[in-house]
């Protein structure tokens, strides 16, 4: 778990155990609600075995709960810590606990957003180069363009397009000929069934035979993806983060800054997958295979 310095600024080193929570200068393992009030929320667990409920009206068993900083109504001004479990909590401090769960999610996520932001606009140099090579060495805007000349062409038929399109969106790859049996073959079947074939269970048995596999197949609907993320969605992601600065961003817009930049590497890896099946989809052979065999789609 994640732990919240005082004043919700940092984010410190996560809890382990129960006996690393208890091993904290300041934590107390028996508390009197009576005697404190909850100043702020500073990390959340959920153990593997069951730890007893910080509060001496409860000392409940149980495996999720937050670490709470607390300060006492008399006596010693200084903080202490102890441990309420997440349904205690609720129940003894009410509506007062349910807005400190809330500040706490609210505190650690504006820290992570924040982080997050940070380490992308560090690396933008690194991206945009990485942006580069995939459009031009890794040959980004050929494969696409490959791909889409393929389409609008009309190398194929339009309902033979529309049926390999199919394949793409399943992976299915296998090309099978699919023919009637011959005398031999339905005389093996009686055989394997100990029995003659009736006149239509002899029309309605066939044969099929894999001719070969359509490689890249997926790029034939995937190809769009290469200019979507490398032309018009990543550079303009880009353009936009240059001038950020993290810590004046408000609450919604870190979120809105999150959601764009959250998965970006993935995206990139998408990408080279669907440059790699553009490249394979785009062999000559391939393609000349596709062309033969586009009865059989």
């Amino acid at each position: 778990m994640d732990i919240l310095s005082d004043d919700g600024a940092q984010i410190g080193d996560r809890l382990k155990s129960w006996q690393e929570m208890y091993d904290r200068p300041r934590f107390e393992q028996e508390v009197n609600p009576e005697d404190v009030e909850i100043t702020r929320i500073i990390s959340n667990y959920d153990m593997g075995e069951k730890g007893r409920c910080g509060l001496s009206t409860c000392k409940t068993p149980h495996n999720k709960g937050y670490l709470v900083l607390c300060k006492r109504k008399q006596g010693s001004i200084l903080p202490i810590e102890t441990n309420i479990g997440h349904v205690c909590g609720k129940n003894i401090f009410g509506h007062s606990f349910e807005e400190h769960e809330k500040a706490y999610k609210r505190d650690i996520n504006t820290l992570r957003f924040r982080e997050l932001i940070t380490d992308h606009i560090c690396k933008l140099t690194e991206y945009e180069e990485k942006l580069h090579h995939l459009k031009k060495e890794y040959g980004g805007v050929e494969a696409y363009a490959s791909i889409r000349n393929f389409v609008d062409n009309h190398v194929l038929k339009a309902s033979e397009l529309t049926k390999l399109r199919r394949r793409a969106m399943t992976g299915q790859s296998e090309i099978v000929y699919v023919q009637k049996a011959s005398e031999y073959e339905i005389e093996m079947e009686e055989v394997r069934l100990g029995r003659k074939l009736d006149d239509r269970e002899r029309d309605r048995l066939t044969t099929s035979t894999t001719l070969g596999y359509i490689a890249g197949v997926k790029a034939v609907n995937d190809y769009t993806k290469i200019k979507r993320e490398l032309v018009d969605e990543m550079p303009m992601l880009f353009k936009d983060l240059e001038p950020v600065e993290p810590e004046l961003l408000t609450y919604p817009q870190l979120e809105v800054w999150s959601k764009r930049l959250n998965g970006l590497e993935a995206r990139f890896n998408d990408v080279v997958a669907v440059i790699d099946e553009c490249k394979r989809f785009s062999q000559p052979d391939n393609i000349d295979f596709v062309k033969t065999n586009s009865s059989l789609l």
